[in-house]
């Protein structure tokens, strides 16, 4: 441990204070821990911060944890921003949290940072109030035939109405999106596909494997169908899609996937074997 700790301090070795800090508090030495982390936190860059402050909320400095992560200065880098909010979600101060990022939502990061640190808090109506004017101001440009730099909202909006107990609905407005081309890049097919196979929806799986998403929802749907019992089914879909696929040696990967899954590996190096002198 002390080889570790001098390290951390004479060649300023972030993972070597990483090691020695868990190790530190795993056995209580909380002091020692936060000195071997404060003079990574004095530089300003943020993973110190953060790791810095987890140090002091361990060791029941609150206040202190927050002055070190809480912003200062007219240009806040928005990772500054949402390191703040994550330490005061962690003090148990989620509504101080949800207020400090509202006027900082126009930018996806801060969105994503904002569902993720309220997961669990019992704030998802609020997290939605928020949210649903982003969504519907994208839905509305991409109808009018434009981009828009919130495209992420719709994939946020159907995460936290499902996350909240509503995944009826959530399926119901993400595929909405997708139906009506309401997206960005195509992760939002992939975010409905995947929703869908949470929820055992496999005749709407199929539906946008056939429908032009194919790349987006065969994995979700194999999965679905395997999660059932139907491994068969599965394997069937996969084969005949890669059949008519017009590079079926682009779409070997899903097939190869799914053997080594139901752990037929010979079979699985054999569908692989053909592609492998494919330039």
């Amino acid at each position: 441990m002390d080889l570790v700790v001098r390290a951390a301090a004479e060649r300023g070795d972030w993972f070597c204070a990483q090691g020695a800090v868990r190790a530190l508090q795993a056995k209580g030495e909380r002091e020692r821990a936060w000195e071997v982390m404060k003079p990574f936190t004095e530089t300003g860059w943020l993973p110190a911060v953060s790791a810095g402050a987890d140090v002091l909320l361990a060791w029941g400095r609150v206040e202190e944890a927050l002055t070190l992560t809480r912003p200062v200065g007219e240009e806040v880098p928005t990772g500054a921003c949402e390191v703040y909010a994550e330490t005061l979600v962690k003090c148990g101060r989620a509504d101080e949290a949800i207020t400090f990022l509202e006027p900082r939502l126009r930018d996806r990061w801060t969105m994503r940072c904002l569902v993720a640190m309220t997961q669990g808090q019992g704030r998802d109506a609020r997290v939605l109030e928020l949210l649903v004017p982003l969504a519907d101001e994208a839905r509305h440009d991409q109808a009018q035939g434009g981009s828009h730099p919130f495209w992420e909202a719709l994939d946020l909006q159907a995460e936290v109405l499902e996350r909240s107990g509503r995944a009826e609905e959530a399926i119901r407005v993400l595929g909405d999106d997708v139906a009506e081309h309401r997206y960005g890049p195509r992760n939002t097919v992939q975010s409905y596909a995947q929703l869908l196979a949470r929820h055992g929806r496999v005749e709407q799986l199929q539906q946008a494997v056939t429908g032009g998403h194919a790349r987006e929802a065969l994995r979700p749907l194999t999965k679905a169908f395997t999660a059932a019992g139907r491994a068969q089914d599965a394997e069937e879909i996969l084969r005949r899609h890669i059949a008519t696929a017009e590079y079926p040696g682009n779409e070997q990967w899903f097939l190869i996937e799914f053997l080594i899954e139901q752990r037929r590996f010979e079979e699985a190096i054999a569908v692989g074997r053909r592609t492998f002198e494919d330039p």
